[in-house]
């Protein structure tokens, strides 16, 4: 499953302005105001978060005005005007909004509050809440299941995303990979020239770390501790809704810091009509390791139990391969445009180190080192 934006299967514009201002595919809440969500006296606080959002996603760039109201709520979330009107009251009523000026009954506007400069807000998909064409918004299948903190651990992700171009959440907040003792489960299968195989495998275990993630945990009653079983359970359920998925990827090494090499796709391996960056990176990668060994030891590949081979310098530590955890419906926002440039650089640059080194080793030429960085131009 890969992740989508303003920039494909999006519902069409709406023709009407979203406040005032030209507006965006994303919307951005300060984390003042994220807090405060969680503190304002209500009768239902998954109601009054998400029609806050809804008043927010109406704004334009100012992330201020809105004429977007009860009706909206009932369009894209399935809350009714009177339950979605009690809600606009709460938070009028908490001091998170106020009629403008030139708010009338049959025409409301609001204003919100002003984006702090010190902080940076929690930049949010418009179709978060619209939907993408065909499917029910993330934001309407989180309201359906009743639980407000399933709401909370969504937004909490949004708000952790890395500009890297993995663009996914820090790993050391939430990741998978293989057991919980070791995520190093590379293994050296050959060395040729100046090249080593590595095999790796994927596997299912989870971890999180972070205070986001103690406001789902509860004390152990047996032997102290922490109980993460809701913890858990909130995660599985926002990747049954379609709202994260974990994209394999190869890391240089296991620590936290490590940088990340490459996407991967088991689906690399299979024959498909059209393979996506990560699928063509593992095809690639399992064809210049088998150029290397297949001719002396075609044993490597054979009951391995590797999900991956991926060829490396020699001197290369051993690499991890760990899941980053993505928001499927991502806010186009500069941050992300950045990423997704450097995923593509760096994506372009591994598709040429590795169909070089294929090149090479059907040649029989194995001591020429992998050029994996980026060639600058001179000035």
């Amino acid at each position: 499953m890969s992740s989508a934006t303003a920039s494909n299967q999006i519902l069409q514009p709406e023709k009407r302005r979203r406040g005032e201002g030209k507006g965006s595919s994303f919307f951005a809440i300060g984390r003042d105001v994220w807090e405060a969500l969680w503190s304002v006296p209500t009768t239902n606080r998954l109601n009054l978060v998400l029609t806050y959002f809804t008043l927010l996603a109406g704004t334009g760039s100012d992330h201020r005005l809105t004429k977007w109201s009860a009706s909206a709520c009932e369009q894209y979330l399935g809350i009714g005007k009177p339950r979605a009107k009690h809600a606009i009251d709460e938070l009028i009523g908490g001091s998170l909004i106020k009629h403008t000026e030139n708010s009338t009954r049959l025409s409301p506007q609001y204003e919100l509050p002003t984006l702090p400069l010190e902080a940076e807000p929690i930049f949010l998909p418009v179709q978060a809440l619209t939907g993408l064409k065909g499917e029910n918004p993330i934001f309407r299948r989180v309201r359906e299941t009743g639980d407000a903190m399933l709401l909370r651990m969504l937004v909490d992700l949004y708000g952790m995303v890395d500009t890297d171009a993995t663009f996914g959440v820090p790993i050391a907040s939430l990741r998978n990979g293989s057991h919980a003792n070791s995520e190093v489960v590379s293994r050296k299968v050959a060395q040729v020239g100046v090249h080593a195989v590595w095999a790796l495998e994927e596997g299912t275990y989870q971890s999180a770390g972070g205070d986001w993630a103690l406001r789902h945990v509860s004390e152990s009653r047996k032997g102290g501790g922490y109980d993460w079983t809701k913890f858990w359970e909130r995660v599985a359920q926002l990747k049954q809704i379609g709202a994260i998925y974990y994209e394999p990827w190869l890391f240089e090494g296991a620590e936290m810091d490590a940088e990340p090499l490459m996407p991967l796709d088991p689906a690399g391996l299979y024959q498909v009509s059209e393979r996506d960056d990560g699928g063509r990176l593992t095809k690639l990668a399992y064809d210049a390791a088998y150029a290397l060994v297949s001719e002396e030891r075609p044993y490597v590949f054979e009951n391995s139990g590797a999900d991956y081979f991926v060829p490396l310098p020699l001197h290369h530590q051993p690499p991890a391969l760990r899941g980053v955890a993505r928001l499927r419906v991502e806010a186009d926002t500069p941050g992300r445009r950045l990423a997704w440039k450097r995923r593509r650089t760096l994506v372009e640059n591994w598709e040429k180190a590795l169909t070089q080194l294929q090149s090479d080793a059907q040649q029989g030429l194995f001591d020429r080192p992998m050029q994996l960085a980026a060639k600058r131009s001179s000035r």
